[in-house]
């Protein structure tokens, strides 16, 4: 898989999702998960699923849970990514059945390199990794079985951030025994930036050890490629069962000072060793990002990173109540053609009433902004057509340079001319005031010559016929109102069915005349007059 997932009955998908918090799962708490999910207009519930509920004891397995989960996900009118919570949840085995956390002897724990365990599972121990595994194909058969037809399930995560904490490697027995092994054959050509191979001795390369291919950052491509392979067996063993997609979700190293084992899980499939953990786990269509870092600097290059041709970006966790995150989902979607985004703790953005908290607000602007034009994003994913608009610190507006036109966006809460913002706003209502107060976001996308497709919140846009270049009289056609805001043949305010357009209100005279404005997460469809080159002739 190298593209969007799809919904069931073939046609692709923007994942918009909202995941539950970890133990909401089978408990009144889902409620609130389908309520948030509604108010943030996701397409997609993540809701985790625990090893030790599928497998109260030893070989007996109990798959109640799995189909409640797929039940309330059908009546919703959602689609659902289940989240399997086995050996691992951010690295620590908590989900795992009482007999794996009782027999240590037999399902091992890590150990750090000061003697002391730590608190993961070691990686290495085949005991773990089969009962694991098979707990796993338990459920991928059972949802095989209940769900094939209808296809509510979409995707798998296999594990939560799997890695390890407080340590660079496992230094158990079991780990010990493999570090001693050549490194495989398949890896030797990758290379670490920063790995300070010009200090290790010709005796380690030529013995084709992890310090002499992988220098300083050997323990953490030693753990990297057992974390993988632990998790790419699982997918390869599963995925002859059942062939959906199925991803492992990551604790990025984007953050402090990106020491594996320090500042992150090492071993965990970070930027630094994507290049191990696709050779490690071949099977498994995704390594995914969890992004909650906030600067546009940091976020971008860990999307960045992601988006490769082998690996499509798909962000399964992210902030629910950070405006820094809700305009950079946009650039996600947007500039690195992100296939999905969702955000976590869905329960926590609700009031007791169930009504959306203030917090919240901003994310749930950009994520009804991308379910508006979702099909559009789709069809026209990489084909350079869609545009995102960002308010960034300080901006009053920006601009959009497209082939035939000039673009002028104004962000609202710094432009507070009321004219053409008066289509489905009482400007003198309180309440609506803050219509023109939110931070500006939107996408633009151009679907023909003359049409283009706008949602988003905060902002509204004029299009301004750009001169030929052999165009002897310019600028008087560029200051004619006829190249300018009166050039449309329809403004109309609507939604999609499907994939069909659906128009809602048709904007004319005060309302469009003056700038498309676009708020609330709400679409518009704009036609621009083909003739205009007659007009300003």
């Amino acid at each position: 898989m190298n593209g969007f997932l799809t919904d069931g009955q073939g046609r692709e998908m923007l994942l918009l999702g909202m995941q539950a918090h970890n133990s909401s799962t089978g408990t009144f708490m889902m409620e609130r998960t389908v309520r948030a999910a509604e108010l943030f207009g996701a397409n997609t519930l993540e809701v985790p699923v625990y090893w030790y509920k599928v497998e109260p004891q030893q070989d007996v397995y109990d798959m109640a849970q799995v189909r409640e989960l797929i039940d309330q996900a059908r009546k919703a009118e959602k689609k659902l990514v289940i989240l399997w919570f086995g050996a691992s949840k951010n690295g620590h085995p908590t989900y795992a059945p009482e007999y794996i956390k009782t027999h240590p002897e037999t399902y091992q724990v890590a150990i750090g390199s000061n003697g002391a365990c730590v608190a993961s599972l070691s990686p290495h121990c085949e005991a773990t990794l089969e009962r694991d595994k098979k707990a796993f194909c338990k459920v991928v058969e059972y949802i095989r079985e209940y769900d094939a037809r209808e296809r509510t399930v979409i995707a798998l995560q296999i594990e939560n951030e799997i890695g390890l904490a407080n340590t660079d490697r496992d230094y158990g027995p079991l780990a010990q025994a493999d570090y001693r092994e050549p490194v495989p054959e398949c890896i030797r050509d990758i290379r670490l930036a920063d790995d300070g191979l010009e200090s290790v001795g010709e005796q380690e390369r030529q013995k084709h050890s992890w310090k002499g291919h992988f220098g300083r950052h050997a323990a953490e491509a030693f753990s990297a490629w057992y974390h993988g392979r632990y998790i790419g067996r699982i997918a390869e063993a599963a995925k002859e069962l059942y062939d959906i997609p199925m991803y492992t979700n990551v604790m990025v190293m984007e953050n402090g000072c990106e020491e594996a084992g320090f500042s992150y899980s090492s071993g965990a499939a970070v930027s630094r060793v994507l290049d191990i953990w696709k050779a490690a786990a071949p099977r498994l269509d995704l390594l995914c990002p969890d992004i909650y870092n906030e600067t546009k600097e940091e976020y971008c290059r860990i999307c960045r990173s992601y988006a490769r041709e082998d690996n499509a970006l798909l962000i399964p966790e992210s902030s629910c109540m950070s405006v820094a995150n809700s305009m950079n989902a946009i650039r996600a979607v947007t500039e690195f053609g992100a296939v999905g985004v969702a955000c976590f703790g869905a329960e926590s953005v609700l009031d007791c009433q169930g009504n959306l908290l203030k917090a919240a607000e901003s994310m749930a602007l950009t994520m009804r902004t991308l379910g508006a034009l979702e099909p559009l994003l789709v069809k026209y994913h990489k084909t350079g057509k869609i545009r995102g608009i960002v308010q960034e610190e300080f901006a009053r507006s920006s601009y959009i340079r497209l082939p035939d036109y000039h673009v002028q966006i104004k962000f609202m809460s710094a432009d507070k001319t009321p004219f053409g913002y008066g289509s489905a706003i009482n400007l003198a209502d309180p309440e609506n005031q803050k219509v023109l107060q939110v931070r500006g976001r939107g996408i633009l996308i151009q679907t023909g010559e003359y049409e283009f497709y706008m949602a988003g919140a905060g902002m509204a846009a004029e299009f301004i016929r750009r001169p030929r270049p052999a165009d002897e009289r310019a600028y008087i056609h560029l200051s004619s109102r006829w190249a300018g805001q009166l050039n449309f043949l329809t403004v109309e305010e609507g939604h999609f069915e499907g994939d069909t357009w659906i128009t809602d209100y048709e904007r004319n005279g005060d309302e469009a005349n003056f700038a498309v404005y676009v708020h609330g997460g709400g679409a518009v469809r704009i036609r621009l007059n083909p003739a205009i080159e007659k007009c300003i002739s």
